[in-house]
């Protein structure tokens, strides 16, 4: 039986977690948005889940988005794609995240949640934004590094003009 979720007011996080988590919360948009994709799967646990979901479908609790890998390995095979299989228009993004919220805790991770917008920059120089949501996180800190064992990107509209083709 999992632990309950302590709620924040009773959470006291101690400045070395509070910088681990906003270290790994920057250092993860920048390799995305700097196109250090290889970089991308070290943020996570080797056992790790990331999805992308829109937010009807994670209200209604659907375990089925638009990306699902349910480890590391996968996360790694993906960025392979990416680089070598995948057909797409160049395009770049660029992260503007909120501050990090500390939900709680419980089974030995932090659980957060992070508001972003990505705006995407397509090789003419066309800028839309792409997204706009928020990180459902569970961070587990391991040697002193923040990682994810849960990211789960919730994204305001279901509704994309391409392919989401790099991680968001």
């Amino acid at each position: 039986m999992s632990e309950p979720v302590v709620a924040s007011a009773d959470l006291q996080v101690g400045a070395e977690v509070s910088a681990a988590i906003a270290r790994l919360m920057t250092q993860y948009v920048h390799a995305i948005d700097n196109d250090q994709l290889e970089r991308w799967p070290q943020f996570f646990t080797v056992d790790a889940l990331y999805k992308i979901l829109p937010r009807t479908a994670f209200d209604r609790g659907h375990p089925i988005g638009i990306w699902s890998c349910d480890n590391r390995d996968m996360l790694e095979d993906r960025v392979s794609s990416i680089r070598e299989v995948n057909v797409f228009e160049p395009h770049v993004y660029r992260h503007v995240i909120g501050p990090t919220e500390i939900l709680g805790r419980s089974n030995g991770a932090y659980h957060a949640q992070t508001s972003y917008i990505l705006v995407r920059t397509m090789q003419d120089g066309e800028m839309c934004v792409f997204s706009a949501g928020r990180y459902v996180d569970e961070i587990v800190i391991e040697n002193k590094t923040a990682l994810f064992r849960k990211r789960i990107v919730v994204t305001d509209s279901a509704r994309f003009d391409t392919l989401v083709v790099i991680p968001i």
